[in-house]
């Protein structure tokens, strides 16, 4: 799975003599975008582990993102890691609260034709 995380961190933006480091801790969103090998029993328990490691470490919001299905988002929250909050194409998605306020269409996922 590809990821991207939000971080709590101050970084050293524009000072090249900054030593480049990872920011410690765990993210408080994080995107797992399915590939072609993210299907199946095995995936689905490999899937489910991970966000459990996730929510362990203190994430707030994981998001699964699957392309291939009509249930494009499911939101996972740490405060309820069993009942996902699913989007669909047409629908805002969201990740309260890791991310208060923000919204972004489903459909942005998909290219125009």
């Amino acid at each position: 799975m590809e990821m991207a995380q939000a971080f709590r961190c101050t970084c050293p933006i524009g000072n090249p003599s900054a030593r480049m480091r990872f920011p410690e801790g765990a993210p408080i969103f994080a995107v797992e975008v399915r590939s072609e090998n993210d299907y199946g029993p095995a995936a689905a328990h490999a899937i489910q582990a991970k966000r459990a490691d996730y929510f362990a470490c203190g994430t707030l919001v994981v998001w699964d993102v699957d392309l291939l299905s009509a249930d494009v988002i499911k939101v996972y929250r740490a405060s309820d890691p069993d009942h996902p909050t699913i989007y669909r194409r047409g629908d805002m998605a969201e990740a309260e609260p890791a991310a208060p306020g923000w919204r972004m269409p489903v459909n942005d996922l998909f290219e125009e034709k």
